[in-house]
């Protein structure tokens, strides 16, 4: 954003940040240095991406241990990393990334900030990405389309098994309100307060594509139901001459193939890439609040908004650790919410989606469906990361607090904007060079 809180054209940075060389990279703070002494891949120069279509348009910039991305706003951009075997070695590429991103916006005297959407330019067609799929989208969504051109979140890849695909998929489901309690961090947008701790989740989940969004309405009992489920889902975008099957079987028998990638069968001879091809395309336009993603394995969590400077690790922990500790927890959840009679998914499901709709306007004020849940599933999570014995589990510090002082970033970010108007907002989740995480 510009000095007065505006979104900017992204556009404009992809020449200063290739500027940015590996010698200046090691004339950063110590920050950065830090994490390139210790990051497992070598940081080595960036190199273009163009659009495939309009070759003119640089729409990404990929490096060894990070890279960065256009995304549907050109206010927006996406800062990638990993895979990674430890949450420190995904921290110090990201944090080498996004000093590198700071610096970078600092020369052309903008801010980067830590929330979850830009709070004071609206959604709208002047914010679109010049990218083909994204006119598209636009012309299939029309203005619900548009919103994604002003939000940003923390999003994780875990990489799961074929065999617990489904059951970490509804969980990650599940678990969306607990990462909306303690993450949520966008209740100003367009210049004013919204009503919603999560803008970013609240507007979308009520649109007319709101099947798409937020916390699946009833957890998938197998891979064929939940193949057959997003293929009803309307299609958004799809390359000429793809369909999509209209009960999704032959899906499922690619999706059961080896490594979860396309592989003919006696049942799906030659017709079975190409349609995978077009599911694959077609999954990634449902943005519920956990997905799978069938091209590389993992389950990726979606609900947590951009954290703030400070805290940039919390949401990723959360996810971490609730997928390591996935079958403690929901034994838990069973226990806590579901009678014991009738233990079974449709008995506490709907108590959580309840839940997820409260956070989602009140945050940690909304009351928890259980006495201590936020508490005892924190624990389960942190006691999942230390089993892996690498001292994760301090990267919880923040939600710790959070849930203590009962106020979220959300619920921080309104009272700063109430008490000091949006230059105070701004001022308090403006990412600076060397900001560590509190542990």
């Amino acid at each position: 954003m510009d000095q007065t809180g505006r979104a900017v054209d992204i556009g404009q940075l992809w020449p200063v940040l290739l500027g940015s060389s590996e010698k200046q990279e090691a004339n950063a703070p110590l920050l950065a240095r830090d994490a390139l002494q210790h990051c497992s891949a070598p940081i080595s120069d960036l190199k273009v991406k163009r659009d495939a279509v309009n070759t003119d348009l640089i729409v990404g910039l990929d490096g060894a241990a990070y890279s960065y991305a256009l995304e549907v706003g050109r206010g927006t951009i996406e800062l990638n990393v990993g895979p990674y075997d430890t949450l420190f070695e995904l921290e110090t590429a990201f944090r080498a990334g996004l000093e590198r991103l700071i610096r970078a916006a600092e020369r052309l005297d903008w801010r980067v900030l830590g929330y979850g959407v830009q709070p004071l330019s609206p959604p709208g067609s002047e914010l679109l990405s010049p990218k083909q799929r994204y006119g598209a989208m636009a012309e299939a969504m029309g203005e619900e389309w548009f919103w994604y051109t002003v939000t940003a979140g923390d999003q994780a890849h875990v990489d799961i098994t074929r065999d617990e695909a489904v059951s970490v998929l509804n969980f990650g489901n599940l678990m969306a309100p607990v990462v909306v309690a303690l993450c949520s961090n966008s209740p100003v947008a367009a210049g004013a307060l919204t009503g919603d701790c999560s803008s970013r989740e609240g507007r979308m989940i009520h649109a007319a594509h709101g099947d798409r969004h937020g916390m699946i309405s009833r957890p998938y009992s197998n891979l064929i139901d939940f193949i057959e489920r997003l293929s009803r889902l309307p299609s958004l975008l799809r390359r000429e001459g793809e369909r999509l099957l209209p009960d999704g079987r032959r899906f499922a028998d690619v999706l059961r193939a080896e490594h979860l990638s396309c592989q003919q069968t006696e049942n799906s001879p030659a017709a079975a890439g190409p349609d995978f091809d077009a599911f694959l395309l077609h999954d990634h336009y449902v943005w519920h609040s956990a997905r799978l993603r069938a091209a590389y394995g993992t389950v990726e969590l979606r609900p947590a908004c951009q954290q703030p400077p400070n805290e940039a690790m919390a949401a990723t922990a959360l996810y971490l650790g609730l997928i390591e500790g996935h079958r403690q927890i929901a034994e838990f959840v069973q226990r806590a919410l579901a009678p014991k009679r009738d233990r079974t998914p449709p008995s506490y499901w709907a108590r959580m989606q309840s839940y997820h709709h409260q956070v989602i306007r009140a945050g940690l004020d909304a009351p928890e469906p259980a006495p201590g849940f936020l508490a005892q599933v924190l624990r389960l999570a942190a006691a999942a990361l230390a089993r892996r014995g690498y001292g994760e589990e301090r990267m919880l510090t923040p939600l710790w607090r959070r849930l203590a002082q009962k106020e979220n970033p959300a619920q921080q970010a309104r009272r700063i904007f109430v008490e000091k108007g949006m230059e105070g907002l701004i001022e308090s989740v403006w990412m600076k060079r060397g900001e560590r995480e509190e542990k």
